[in-house]
């Protein structure tokens, strides 16, 4: 997603910077105001008893932005990328957890924190959005698009028709967190912009979107002459998890930019179709290693057996968490009926996580032949070790693991212990 921060912004004050966390907090209170649809399913006894809890209004708004504005850029950012996430309330009205002279300023920070429906509060936000400084311009984008409101959502789809780039781009990222379905024309119609971060940042709110409607237009944006755009498209594809996009992501694991290839692979891991698996196993000898990564673990994803055999190859790879993760997708696949011989030889290499993998994925596979091997493997100084061989044991159900399930349930470590025990268990069950 397109990057809204300076790098160049004024040093503040150390006191401005206090001010916007505390005025933020770790993010206000859950509250009905704020989800796009009722839960019937959870009936809260509290209703009707709750004390008054009102958003902010105008002047809270002013006197968060102006504290984001003078504060330092990490703190700026930490602060406005906070909020919507709602942890909950704490106790510091009771003071417990707080420390001695410490201010809260906690009906500020909720005030902030819930659905601002103050007209002169949101005609401020509205405002900022064309501010210089695009940490604070991001924040007003955010607080209108978790208002909630219909007077919020009007402002950032008539802001997205604006002449500002800049505040185009902040509107559709408003919208982006609105996830507001009214919105599909105003943001495919933005992905014909004038200016490409607002067409990126178009591209990014359709993806938080999630609407299969938008799968052509973003699909038509992956011939981008900008690299980051198609790489947000892509992403976005992958957000909606559509099959009719895999044909045209794979096209893009072999472009020439990297963030390019990686977003193409990860979205193919979201889509979860076959059709990707070809350009998933090209991807796993890129010569990005994030790539790999994410080609291998995409493949787990998708679970075509026809991956079995580059998964493998993969594990010979020089990258120890690619190798990781190869070992993982293969206990994914679907119908693979034999294990594959690399992954046995794994429960002996030294990368210990690797050889914990190999165990769980040859459980998963449910390949007997593997028994003997697993059996070996469980003299293994590390417990965890054990414990993996233990349950790939388990998983088998073959009765000639049951020797080492039984010695297993006098080993030194509970959790083996416990394990053994319940597997054994379970087959005295099925033999009843």
């Amino acid at each position: 997603m397109p990057q809204l921060e300076s790098q160049a912004m004024p040093r503040p004050s150390l006191l401005a910077s206090v001010t916007a966390l505390l005025l933020l907090g770790c993010a206000a209170t859950t509250l009905p105001a704020q989800q796009h649809h009722s839960d019937y399913d959870e009936v809260d006894p509290w209703v009707g008893f709750q004390p008054p809890e009102r958003a902010a209004d105008s002047a809270g708004v002013t006197q968060f932005l102006k504290a984001l504005g003078a504060s330092d850029p990490l703190v700026c950012q930490l602060a406005v990328r906070s909020i919507g996430n709602h942890w909950g309330p704490g106790d510091e009205d009771r003071q417990i957890g707080v420390l001695a002279g410490e201010t809260t300023l906690s009906h500020e920070r909720d005030a902030l924190g819930r659905s601002i429906s103050d007209p002169a509060a949101l005609a401020l936000l509205s405002s900022t959005l064309s501010s210089s400084n695009p940490c604070v311009r991001r924040a007003a984008a955010r607080l209108l698009g978790n208002s909630n409101t219909d007077e919020a959502v009007h402002r950032l789809r008539t802001a997205l028709r604006t002449k500002d780039p800049r505040v185009r781009e902040a509107a559709a990222l408003g919208l982006a967190d609105a996830e507001d379905p009214a919105s599909l024309h105003d943001l495919t119609s933005a992905l014909k912009d004038s200016d490409q971060s607002v067409i990126r940042m178009a591209a990014y709110a359709l993806g938080e979107l999630e609407d299969a409607r938008a799968v052509k237009p973003l699909g038509e944006l992956l011939g981008s002459k900008d690299a980051p755009t198609r790489a947000t498209a892509a992403w976005a594809l992958g957000q909606i998890e559509d099959i009719r996009s895999a044909q045209r992501l794979a096209s893009l694991v072999k472009d020439g930019d990297a963030e390019v290839r990686l977003a193409a692979v990860e979205a193919l891991g979201e889509i979860e179709d076959y059709r990707g698996t070809g350009a998933l196993i090209d991807a796993l000898k890129d010569p990005d290693v994030r790539v790999r990564r994410a080609a291998a673990e995409a493949l787990g994803q998708v679970e075509d057996q026809k991956a079995a055999g580059a998964l493998e190859k993969a594990l010979e790879d020089k990258d120890p968490v690619v190798r990781r993760l190869a070992a993982q997708a293969l206990g994914e696949l679907d119908n693979l009926k034999r294990a594959p011989g690399r992954l046995v030889a794994a429960l002996t290499d030294r990368d210990q996580e690797l050889a914990m993998l190999a165990a769980r994925s040859l459980g998963e596979i449910g390949d007997t032949t593997v028994v003997p091997a697993l059996a070996t493997a469980y003299r293994s100084d590390n417990p965890r070790m054990r414990y993996s061989v233990i349950a790939a044991l388990a998983d088998l159900e073959d009765s000639r693991g049951n020797e080492v399930l039984s010695v297993a349930r006098k080993d030194p470590d509970q959790a083996v212990r416990h394990k053994a025990s319940e597997a054994l268990h379970d087959r005295e069950d099925d033999d009843d």
